[in-house]
């Protein structure tokens, strides 16, 4: 198979500035490791490196809330809505940098997905909120 897509998977790649390993990407999940504000936990720190030292280039985190407004209703949400998280997270991209891997943070706020409106928190999204 020279010369094939196969072939192609394994070589260095770059994205804009990025440059990757090879081109295997996890995709973002949610894993569900996180403490109920938002830290990783050590299962999460685990969670990545396996995948690190399992060749991946690049993991994309699961998602993460920027607002406190805009989490999900699942429990453990990586999170990204104040200073406090860089610090932690820091040690993890590094953790991840270690292993020969890149990682990049899916953000998001959940819109009305999310179950605030039960504990007094209104939802905020684009359409009306029931």
């Amino acid at each position: 198979m020279k010369g094939s897509a196969m072939t192609s998977l394994f070589e260095k790649t770059i994205i804009k500035s990025l440059e990757l390993k090879n081109r295997l990407v996890r995709s973002a999940t949610h894993e569900g490791m996180c403490d109920p504000d938002g830290f990783p936990t050590h299962a999460l720190f685990k969670l990545y490196e396996r995948l690190a030292k399992g060749g991946i280039g690049l993991i994309i985190t699961g998602y993460a809330f920027v607002s406190q407004h805009g989490r999900s209703p699942f429990t453990g949400m990586q999170g990204m809505d104040t200073d406090a998280h860089v610090p932690k997270y820091r040690k993890l991209v590094e953790h991840v940098h270690q292993h020969g891997s890149k990682i990049a943070m899916q953000i998001v706020h959940c819109g009305r997905q999310t179950t605030r409106k039960a504990i007094g928190i209104q939802p905020l999204a684009p359409s009306s909120v029931d």
